[in-house]
């Protein structure tokens, strides 16, 4: 969920290179479209969970009662649409394997590979995620004790759960247990272990593997990651199929397949082929398997069909890869880029790494303090009012806490960036780069 560099041309061949600068406006060391698909997949989570707990007022796994507040049309269509937001954290994982390949790919050669690498990682993310832990488990006890209500018991954790997510291992955790087992506004800290580990492990490979082995085992891990979630699912083990790095594996690998093809003009090219071919299709299945189970209001995870569980988390990969890859090819002007790169989406693009970790627990945090839907109907008289409002009030605290934490507090640690021994030795040409 953290911002990244794009290293799309250093190391790549010249032709790829610059085929893809004709289509990118030289703008400092950022391709907007790649901020303006980080806005996307923010904002895409931010809703989905503002649905499912600000909507009803109830807990992110509580399917029902979501479906249950979707008794006008203009709800089953809202529903519908808002409950597709849990592919935005699918949308993060391509992104995060499409910009990490490239970073590693291109420092192959450089003498302090793992220590650059490591030490801009850990100064980009550690800081903010420590401190909202800081906050939760320290800080927040201690609030609750001077304003303590029952409805908000649920939101504390115990020592498990705490050493679990001091080491980001969450995912694992709730992977065993299910969402409840672990306090409403960490739940959704499983996709930040899985981020940290593929952080961990994938430098090694790249370094060691030729760039066509690594695209073996990028679609080795594809298939590897489908099979185990179908293994898993038929033991009833759907949270695991769904929060385990292995099984969610997939998604990153087919971003690193778009980062090592475009290292090479002839990949490149016939990647763009397939991605045009498979897309839309693969975005069709997607909302066909959503309109055809009803019953699957809340996403993987929760679902009780084996197709969403498995079929659907691979073809969501697929289409945001597609999607990359033909957004980093797009042309200046046309209506895609354009739309990408809009000042909107790339303004929660650039916080959406505090944005991501912080809303759950504001709308968290609002809908027990009875700000949701349900009791706002009454005084609203409008069941659209009340939905409009809650989300209105989530998004603008969330904004706020995410651009005072990158100001005041998360640029601060980015300056380390600049210290000698975590420079990156090769610099990219401006137009192609994005600032992690």
């Amino acid at each position: 969920m953290s911002d990244s560099v794009l290293s799309i041309s250093s190391g790549l061949p010249e032709a790829t290179a610059a085929a893809v600068s004709k289509r990118h406006a030289p703008s400092g060391d950022r391709i907007p479209v790649l901020d303006g698909i980080r806005g996307i997949a923010v904002l895409l989570v931010m809703t989905y969970h503002f649905w499912v707990v600000g909507i009803a007022g109830n807990a992110p796994s509580s399917s029902a009662s979501s479906s249950s507040a979707a008794t006008l049309s203009w709800e089953h269509v809202y529903a519908y649409v808002a409950g597709m937001g849990w592919i935005g954290v699918d949308l993060f994982f391509v992104l995060s394997g499409f910009l990490i390949t490239g970073i590693l790919c291109d420092s192959r050669e450089s003498p302090h590979y793992f220590r650059v690498f490591y030490g801009r990682r850990t100064v980009r993310i550690f800081p903010l995620y420590y401190a909202a832990l800081t906050i939760f488990f320290l800080l927040g006890p201690s609030v609750m004790a001077h304003i303590y209500r029952p409805a908000l018991a649920d939101i504390e954790s115990g020592t498990t759960v705490k050493l679990f997510a001091w080491t980001y291992l969450l995912n694992w955790y709730e992977g065993f247990k299910g969402w409840n087992a672990v306090a409403h506004p960490l739940q959704h800290f499983w996709s930040l272990s899985i981020e940290e580990q593929f952080y961990l492990i994938w430098p090694f490979l790249v370094l060691k593997l030729a760039r066509r082995r690594l695209m073996a085992a990028c679609f080795s891990l594809m298939a590897v990651a489908l099979a185990l979630r179908a293994l898993l699912y038929w033991l009833h083990l759907p949270f695991a199929a769904y929060t385990w790095t292995i099984c969610r594996a997939d998604s990153l690998a087919v971003g690193a397949a778009v980062a090592l093809a475009a290292r090479d003009p002839g990949d490149w090219k016939l990647l763009l082929k397939w991605a045009r071919r498979l897309a839309l299709p693969a975005l069709a299945a997607i909302i066909l398997a959503r309109i055809l189970n009803p019953r699957c209001t809340v996403g993987p995870g929760d679902t009780p069909t084996f197709f969403m569980n498995t079929f659907e988390l691979t073809l969501t990969g697929i289409f945001f890869a597609a999607s990359i890859a033909l957004a980093v090819a797009s042309h200046l002007k046309s209506l895609g880029h354009r739309l990408l790169a809009s000042s909107f989406l790339r303004f929660f693009g650039k916080y959406s790494y505090c944005l991501y970790i912080c809303h759950l627990p504001v709308i968290v945090v609002f809908a027990k303090a009875g700000l949701n839907s349900t009791h706002l109907a009454g005084k609203l008289h409008s069941e659209l009012l009340a939905v409009l409002a809650v989300d209105a009030a989530a998004f603008a605290a969330s904004i706020v806490i995410a651009f005072l934490s990158w100001h005041l507090y998360e640029k601060q640690w980015l300056k380390l960036k600049n210290l000698r021994g975590l420079r990156r030795e090769h610099q990219l040409p401006a137009q192609l780069a994005v600032q992690d």
